[in-house]
């Protein structure tokens, strides 16, 4: 029996193919097939692929004449697999020997339609990796509770994860019974069917492990075409709105949609340049106002208000200039900690009540914002960085930036970490030096797609 099929659309990228291939091939699980459809490369990647092909049976492949994108190529995997599971990953990332094991395992003990696990990104070289911001707290309750439902987790259920296919197992019966296909569209190709999906299973877990490591800035990557392709995550979001709507599921996700949309409409604006921008602005303004009615909802209803002022913000101007969405990093931040001055007073509220003494860990860009908006805080003692040619500086409000050690962090009770990509492994410098020490995740508790209604207290660890 086949246990999963993994299907992977190749165009291009020679350079990266054998180090993907070679990661799948030598899965710890073999009862596997691999359908590569090679999307019109232009490279060597059909060779190679041929040479993979000839040297295990469980390879096979399927030419397109041209490049139709990553969606048709991905239905056409679709159409051939006959395993129990599909994934769909893509040609330059690089796998967990353990992922299909471990993923297919977990899907037979819970009997789920979906299983979901945790993903990295790298750049230039896999062993320079940065964690995918996901919400930490909430995926290592899901994963201790086994199995759980849609309902369950409805008012976040698309925030939670994002539409991606390839951090996620699919039940392939599940997917042909609900008539789930990837629409053929060069971009965002895949959030309609993953949250279609998603939506629609009886059953979900998920793996609080990375078994993924993601390549990203590549120019010919499945992932980073959205510059030529600036309509798509319109398409997508008005697909999955008809979807819901159609199968009577809209109500019951309601609250995640409407956070999602401008959250990802946002992401998608920094992704592009200036000359698109503009365009997709004018896309935005139609769908917020008439497609999907945002300006109806109430501030109470978007778990962070800077999407609350942009949609208002979006609909009020009549070009992008004006509007004055920030896309650089220190507008972005700044523009966060001014909308979001209630749950940062929260923060403080919570300080001051047990008498904490804080310091901020990151003193770059986020963290020179937020000592810029909140520097000289009663409850701000220290800042902490690891770059050594920080550390001896004097910066905003006066603070003079230190290492870490056993004795610069004496009297520290909490430590705000500004950057999440670093939390695992500051908490892990803070639990070797001061175990007592506690370590709140800013940017979890204040980034746009991670601002979810928990309590404050399960950011900090």
């Amino acid at each position: 029996m086949i246990k999963v099929s993994v299907v992977i659309p190749v165009y291009n990228g020679e350079a990266y193919l054998e180090e993907c291939m070679d990661s799948i091939l030598f899965q710890t699980l073999k009862e596997i097939e691999v359908i590569c459809v090679d999307d019109g490369s232009t490279d060597h990647c059909s060779e190679l692929l041929q040479k993979y092909k000839e040297m295990d049976s469980r390879v096979k492949v399927i030419i397109n004449q041209r490049n139709y994108g990553p969606g048709t190529s991905r239905n056409k995997g679709l159409e051939k697999a006959r395993g129990k599971y599909v994934i769909f990953l893509d040609a330059d990332d690089v796998f967990e020997k353990e992922l299909l094991e471990l993923a297919f395992s977990r899907a037979e003990i819970y009997q789920t339609d979906i299983c979901i696990f945790r993903e990295d990104e790298f750049s230039d070289s896999i062993k320079k990796r940065t964690e995918y911001p996901y919400s930490r707290f909430s995926i290592e309750k899901l994963e201790k509770r086994g199995v759980f439902s849609p309902n369950d987790v409805k008012d976040v259920l698309f925030n939670l994860w994002n539409g991606w296919a390839w951090d996620k197992l699919f039940l392939r019966e599940f997917v042909l019974e609900n008539g789930l296909w990837f629409q053929e569209m060069w971009s965002s190709e895949d959030g309609f069917f993953v949250h279609a999906a998603m939506a629609s299973a009886k059953r979900l877990t998920c793996l609080n492990k990375v078994l993924v490591h993601h390549r990203v800035n590549r120019s010919s990557s499945t992932s980073n075409s959205k510059d030529s392709s600036w309509e798509c995550c319109c398409f997508y979001l008005e697909k999955l709105y008809a979807y819901l709507t159609q199968k009577g599921l809209y109500e019951t996700f309601e609250k995640s949609f409407i956070n999602w949309v401008p959250a990802f409409l946002y992401w998608n604006f920094l992704t592009l340049k200036e000359a698109n921008r503009n365009q997709l602005f004018y896309k935005m303004k139609n769908h917020i106002w008439t497609v999907f009615e945002l300006t109806k909802y109430d501030r109470r209803q978007f778990y962070n208000p800077f999407y609350y002022w942009m949609i208002h913000t979006v609909k009020a101007s009549d070009c992008f200039e004006e509007c004055k969405i920030p896309v650089d990093k220190t507008g972005r931040w700044m523009f966060m900690f001014r909308e979001n001055e209630e749950k940062m007073e929260a923060l403080f509220r919570y300080m001051e009540k047990r008498q904490y003494k804080g310091a901020v860990w990151g003193a770059g860009e986020r963290g020179i914002v937020f000592l810029d908006r909140y520097g000289g805080r009663k409850e701000l003692k220290k800042v902490f960085d690891k770059d050594g040619k920080k550390t001896g500086q004097v910066i905003k409000g006066g603070y003079l930036v230190e290492t870490f050690n056993d004795s610069s962090c004496k009297e520290i009770d909490l430590i705000i970490v500004t950057n999440t990509d670093y939390y695992e492994s500051i908490v892990s410098d803070v639990k070797k030096t001061c175990s007592n020490i506690q370590v709140f995740d800013l940017e979890a508790y204040q980034d746009p797609v991670l601002s979810f209604p928990f309590r404050l207290e399960e950011w900090i660890q």
